[in-house]
């Protein structure tokens, strides 16, 4: 395997930077000169001016990590050669809008009504993303305002920006613990939990550099090393969670079949609301969570080096059209190859805690975050279009979509679930759409010396 250059690569690819706040800035370009000036001074080393963090190991961690994508217009807007911009894959060229439809960004959710990306607002070129902890430095407005100063400097106008904040125990706004599923990548700096799926190698993320994905070969093509070797796609999504409409779906169908909510929020995600998974703890609702060492160590079905390990086709104990089910099959039976379409997530989520009955209750509330892959329309593309909201023949998923991510019929949704004491399956019908997009953008994050050349330095 290709030894990685941790301090080229930037930081949040390999590892989460577990900081509870985050603002991600939305910028459009207005001077080419100016914005390869303003990307040169993140990474000039000059500590007056916060610097892209890398994946390097860190004995403490900083106070604030800062993190840049480009956007193929951005790439375009600052001048890169045609001959380069061309190189480029379609779906990172076209954007996030071409197959909106297909992924499910439908009705509300589609493009004409997002807040960024979309056909309707100014064009993005740079998302420019800081992480602090504000319980150990008050940092975040301090270099919001460094920041601010070199958009205007540099003739970059902010078209939005989001703060995200980490919730009580790490949950997202529908009470589930998040944070806990990640892929454990070969050579990773960081503590990386067991687990049943095989490591991946760097190359399923990262382009160019002799990396290699599971089609052995690499994403890099004919693009340069010098800005690509070390650089990622990630898709940029503003995701709106609608609660109340989950809460109260839960609940109703806990009372219509006799169920406590807690399973039935449990069979939706196929993970208890604190992070147990259904296939190691599939009956009873314990509030205790599993170890980290266990939380991921699991499988559906038997796999190499685990010829005897429990098979659950029939979705008894994690239904088979489950949120984690649909999106990661593991050793299950898939649409390609097994353990492949790996993504790495950094998202958080946004908006004031979901409390019933509260003030706030119907405030606007989701995740925002990096979807990081190597190929944004052979994983992350495929993932949400396929997997999240293609009907499926299968006994157990026809008829449906992901219940989390998917988009339903106007009429609802159906799940089907099974328990201990009844195997055959039970109907959640008028499943309400749970997310709705609210923004997107593709971004390439190179890395260091990928940044460097952007700024011509």
């Amino acid at each position: 395997m290709t030894a990685l250059d941790l301090g080229d690569i930037q930081g949040n690819v390999l590892r989460g930077y577990h900081l509870p706040n985050a603002r991600h800035f939305v910028l459009s370009v207005r001077d080419s000169g100016g914005a390869r000036a303003f990307l040169a001074g993140l990474v000039s080393g000059n500590k007056e001016t916060p610097q892209v963090t890398t994946a390097e190991e860190w004995g403490t961690r900083p106070s604030y990590c800062l993190n840049v994508g480009v956007t193929w217009r951005g790439l375009q807007v600052m001048g890169l050669p045609d001959g380069i911009l061309s190189q480029f894959p379609p779906s990172f060229i076209d954007g996030p809008t071409a197959n909106a439809a297909e992924m499910g960004d439908t009705d509300s959710a589609a493009p004409e009504n997002w807040v960024i990306g979309g056909p309707r607002t100014d064009a993005v070129h740079l998302v420019v993303s800081l992480y602090t902890d504000e319980k150990r430095d008050l940092c975040i407005d301090r270099w919001t305002k460094v920041l601010r100063k070199l958009f205007a400097d540099y003739r970059l106008a902010e078209l939005r920006s989001f703060d995200a904040n980490a919730l009580a125990d790490d949950k997202v706004h529908f009470g589930y613990r998040d944070g806990i599923a990640q892929p454990r990548i070969k050579g990773a700096p960081g503590r990386q939990p067991p687990d049943m799926q095989p490591m991946v190698d760097p190359g399923e993320f990262l382009l160019g550099r002799g990396y290699t994905n599971h089609y052995h070969g690499n994403y890099l093509g004919s693009l340069p090393e010098e800005l690509c070797g070390n650089a990622t796609y990630a898709a940029l999504r503003v995701i709106r969670q609608e609660a109340k409409a989950f809460e109260d779906f839960i609940t109703l169908m806990g009372r219509r079949w006799g169920l406590d909510k807690e399973l039935i929020a449990a069979k939706l995600m196929g993970r208890w609301r604190n992070g147990n998974p259904l296939t190691l703890i599939p009956d009873q609702y314990d509030r205790t969570m599993l170890p980290l060492e266990r939380l991921n160590n699991f499988d559906f079905a038997p796999s190499e080096g685990h010829e005897a390990y429990y098979d659950d086709p029939d979705g008894l104990r994690c239904p088979l059209g489950s949120h984690i089910r649909r999106l990661n099959p593991r050793g299950g039976s898939v649409l390609g190859i097994q353990y492949g379409r790996r993504i790495i997530r950094r998202a958080m989520p946004y908006g004031p805690p979901y409390v019933e009955h509260a003030a706030d209750a119907d405030a606007e509330r989701g995740l925002i975050g990096f979807f990081i892959c190597g190929d944004l329309e052979t994983q992350f593309e495929y993932v949400l279009r396929t997997w999240a909201n293609m009907d499926f023949a299968t006994i157990g998923v026809k008829g449906t979509r992901d219940p989390i991510l998917g988009w339903q019929p106007p009429d609802g949704g159906q799940f089907f679930m099974r328990t201990a004491a009844n195997r055959d399956a039970i109907v959640l019908d008028n499943l309400p759409r749970l997310t709705v997009t609210r923004g997107s953008a593709y971004c390439l994050m190179p890395g260091i010396g990928g940044l460097k050349f952007l700024a011509g330095v």
